[in-house]
């Protein structure tokens, strides 16, 4: 009996305490969120590091923002955002290049991801 409420209290603690992850998760990115936030990446200097996922994020949103207010719709507007992206992160575009390199060569898992470490410090 004691174990039985002692397994449902540590159950409803992880629900509650992961509950409270999800929210903060939830929450934080619609505040940060912010014009500003979106259009500093679109007037913001190429970069040659890797970006975060979140700067990815923000960054693709920002040029899908700039294709649909151009009017563009379809495939003009993935090749425009996909242009977009490669403009402000350069060491995306050269990171794809060197993974389809790799592919090619036919590496797989760890020799593929050395062999594009390599590709991108090569550059």
């Amino acid at each position: 009996m004691t174990r039985k409420l002692l397994n449902a209290a540590v159950a409803a603690f992880f629900v509650l305490s992961s509950a409270t992850v999800v929210f903060a998760q939830t929450t934080t990115p619609a505040t940060s969120a912010t014009p500003a936030s979106t259009t500093t990446p679109a007037t913001a200097a190429p970069s040659s590091t890797m970006p975060s996922k979140d700067e990815i994020k923000t960054a693709r949103q920002a040029c899908r923002q700039d294709a649909i207010g151009q009017g563009l719709k379809g495939q003009a507007r993935k090749d425009a955002v996909k242009g977009c992206l490669q403009q402000k992160y350069p060491v995306l575009a050269k990171r794809k290049t060197c993974h389809d390199q790799g592919t090619t060569k036919g590496l797989e898992k760890k020799a593929l991801r050395d062999f594009v470490k390599q590709c991108i410090a090569a550059s």
